[in-house]
Order: C-alpha cells, then sequence, then structure tokens
C-alpha cells in the first residue's frame, strides 16, 4: 500500500518542525510521498498563516527538498489555500501563479454580522458562539448552513483538487454541545453538500487531525459521512494534516478501517504524473 500524507504543516505557517524535520519524520516511517501544504497568506496575515515575506521562500525551499530527496522520497508542493468569502479563494489568480503541484481547499471562516471580520468555525470557542448568537440571532441550524454553502462556492470556483475536511464545523462540538450531528436537518445539509461534491474533479480528505490535537473523537469527515460519500462514489484520501512531524501517519491504521468499513476498498494520491488510486490494507 502507498504510504502517504498531502495536509502537512511546518514551520513556516502554525506547524512546528523545519520541512526537514517532516521529511526525516516521513523516510523513518517508511513513507513513499509527502505533500507539503503550508496555509497560504490571507490579507490579515493571521499567525496561523505563510506571511507573504515568506511564501517565496517557503516554496523555493520545498523545490530544494524535492531535489534532495529525490529516489528516496516523492515530495509534492502545496498550499492549503482558505476561501474567504468575497475576498479570495484558490481560484484567485495570485495562486494560479505560483505553479504549485497541488492545493487543497479548505473554509475555516465565515463572516461576521458587520462584515469586518471573519470568525473560525474552529478557532476560539468564542468565534462560534458569536456566529451562533449574534450572526445568526440563535441559529445553529444557519451557521452550519452557510458553513456547507461556503464549501459549495468554493468548489464552484475551482482551483484545488483536494477537499479539507469537509466537517470542520464539528470541531468545537464535542458531545453535540451545540448541535445534534445526528439532526435530520444537520444531515440533509451534509448529503446535499456530498450531492454537489460528486462527479467534480476533486478528492475528498479523511482527515485525522482533529484527533491528534485532541479536539474530536473521530476522524474529518464522521464515518456516517464517509459512508455517504462512498455511495455517490467521492474519491479520497487519507491525511493527517499533521502540525508536528510526528503526527504525519497519526491514526491512520484506525482511519484506514473505519474507510473501509464504511465500503471504499481504494483510496487516492498523487504520485508520479499525477493520480492514481491503490487498494486499502488493514
Amino acid at each position: 500500500m502507498i504510504l502517504s500524507n498531502f495536509h502537512t504543516h511546518c514551520d513556516y505557517c502554525d506547524g512546528a518542525g523545519t520541512p526537514e524535520d517532516v521529511v526525516e519524520a516521513a523516510l523513518s516511517r517508511n513513507f513513499d510521498i509527502l505533500g507539503f501544504s503550508s496555509h497560504a497568506p490571507i490579507a490579515s496575515e493571521p499567525t496561523w498563516t505563510i506571511s507573504e515575506s515568506d511564501l517565496p521562500l517557503y516554496l523555493k525551499h520545498i523545490d530544494e527538498l524535492k531535489e534532495k530527496y529525490a529516489g528516496k522520497l516523492e515530495i509534492w508542493k502545496g498550499l492549503e489555500i482558505d476561501y474567504i468569502d468575497g475576498i479570495s479563494g484558490p481560484s484567485s489568480r495570485r495562486f494560479k501563479d505560483l505553479h504549485l503541484d497541488y492545493a487543497i481547499g479548505s473554509v475555516h471562516m465565515i463572516k461576521s454580522g458587520d462584515g469586518e471580520r471573519f470568525l473560525a468555525v474552529d478557532g476560539p470557542e468564542e468565534h462560534l458562539i458569536e456566529l451562533i448568537d449574534v450572526v445568526y440571532n440563535g441559529s445553529v441550524e444557519k451557521v452550519t448552513e452557510k458553513y456547507y454553502s461556503l464549501i459549495c462556492d468554493m468548489v464552484d470556483g475551482g482551483g484545488f483538487d483536494i477537499l479539507g475536511h469537509l466537517d470542520l464545523i464539528k470541531k468545537r462540538n464535542r458531545d453535540n454541545r451545540y448541535f445534534d450531528e445526528n439532526a435530520p436537518w444537520y444531515r440533509n445539509q451534509v448529503r446535499d453538500t456530498l450531492d454537489y461534491l460528486k462527479n467534480r474533479d476533486l478528492v475528498v480528505e479523511v482527515n485525522t487531525g482533529g484527533i491528534s490535537r485532541g479536539a474530536t473523537d473521530t476522524v474529518y469527515p464522521s464515518p456516517w459521512i464517509i459512508r455517504e460519500a462512498f455511495e455517490r462514489k467521492i474519491p479520497l484520501m487519507l491525511n493527517a494534516d499533521s502540525h508536528v512531524p510526528e503526527h504525519i501517519d497519526f491514526y491512520f491504521a484506525e482511519a484506514l478501517k473505519i474507510i473501509r468499513d464504511c465500503g471504499y476498498r481504494e483510496l487516492h494520491t498523487l504520485k508520479g504524473e499525477g493520480w492514481t488510486s491503490f487498494p486499502i490494507e488493514v
């Protein structure tokens, strides 16, 4: 089985460890392929993204590692690019001009009520509370509806290969604190989103990062969503969303079993000249 991870952060953004540290961790775990996907710059330059000034250094650094480790580890150069409603996203020309090997498209933020700020659904809990109580007048259903509509808008725009952590909206919802993930209205929102995703030229990731950082008890997306994705023949890949080198394969064995139990018999990865599939071994 091919061992790869394409959702990888390092010290250029909010991760720990240099790119070399991550490469060495991959080699020590017998990885076949490693993709770097630091958070792309956004207008406000928050501390969790690459700064505009460091972006050229990051891209050059990864290109150098590709050459240095050729024959030992296949390395791909990417970014995780946020879809910022009405401002930018993976389809923005500035990212296309970087000639990345691949891009992850993600939604982390929803616009505040005054339109002046963006509130992270996976960030400080008070951001989610403000979205529910202030921006959407106490309706968590409208918050999740907006979140999934932003994913669909991002998909419409294109410019990315991998859809990041589909149900990230659940990150602060441990034990159904804010909404019941089994509620028919929520499941219908997710199913409608999956219907929108099928037959698109993208791969959905199964992401173990919520578990490695102690925020969730299961993968993104939840197993029931993986089963729904299988029914729609949506291609999957397995990623760690690692923020420290030792997490590049965190919970992979368990995640592979979940994926297989949901019906999948193969996963996708980037290799050689492009996308390929390979059988799941558990």
